[in-house]
């Protein structure tokens, strides 16, 4: 595991040395949450003449990047579960989604343009997310009203 943790930090190193050192060559690279990030900090140190004790370190960096990418994961397997959990509670839906899904693609591999045409598979997802979203509220609001008890 202690294996697995270093070579992620590495990697992760690598990553952010690369995109400080574009930063510094004069490239802007703002169009995701490490671009954004590292930008934030570049600012952070020149707005306070450079003290690196306000800004983030590179293990500071790394962990974020670790924290976001833990989050999607939990949230897309959560998303997963809980798409299959009411698809097989709903087999006339899984139907029509699987063959929406052959219709669309056979025996090639799904693409990001193909997945978009799917309107089965998107209802089903937005159903989902709804559902998880009641959910939540729900729980939210349970959890409110034992607290003033």
């Amino acid at each position: 595991m202690k294996a697995i943790d270093s070579n992620i930090r590495g990697l992760l190193k690598g990553i952010i040395n690369n995109r400080e050192k574009a930063m510094k060559g004069g490239d802007v690279v703002k169009n995701d949450l490490l671009g954004i990030l590292l930008e934030s900090n570049h600012a952070e140190m020149l707005e306070n003449r450079n003290k690196k004790s306000l800004a983030m370190s590179s293990q500071e960096v790394i962990e974020e990047c670790n924290a976001f990418y833990l989050a999607g994961q939990e949230t897309t397997a959560v998303l997963l579960v809980w798409t299959m959990v009411l698809l097989s509670r709903h087999p006339e839906w899984q139907a029509r989604a699987r063959e929406e899904v052959l219709h669309a693609f056979g025996n090639q591999k799904p693409d990001n343009n193909g997945l978009s045409h799917l309107k089965v598979v998107s209802i089903t997802r937005f159903f989902t997310l709804m559902m998880l979203l009641l959910l939540v509220l729900l729980t939210l609001d349970e959890f409110i009203f034992l607290c003033h008890r």
